[in-house]
């Protein structure tokens, strides 16, 4: 019953630090005080091909579009 719950324990650890598996990953956006983003320059690749000034532009951009734009990888497109 301790090694079910063990494994089940680590399986759910694994699933929350997934990545997408075309390297994709979901933005943290429970980290921003939307809609307020600041200026600061820290560029991510949108999955629609878009350089965003930073990880919180995304979030500010699928919020406002009702779309979902992963982040494609850290830097520009």
């Amino acid at each position: 019953m301790l090694a079910r719950i063990v494994l089940l324990f680590c399986l759910a650890a694994l699933a929350a630090t997934a990545v997408i598996p075309d390297g994709s990953q979901e933005p943290n956006c429970s980290l921003y005080n939307l809609p307020m983003c600041t200026r600061e320059y820290n560029p991510v690749c949108g999955t629609d091909g878009v350089t965003y000034p930073n990880e919180c532009s995304l979030c500010l951009d699928n919020v406002e579009l009702k779309v979902n734009i992963l982040i494609s990888r850290k830097g520009e497109c």
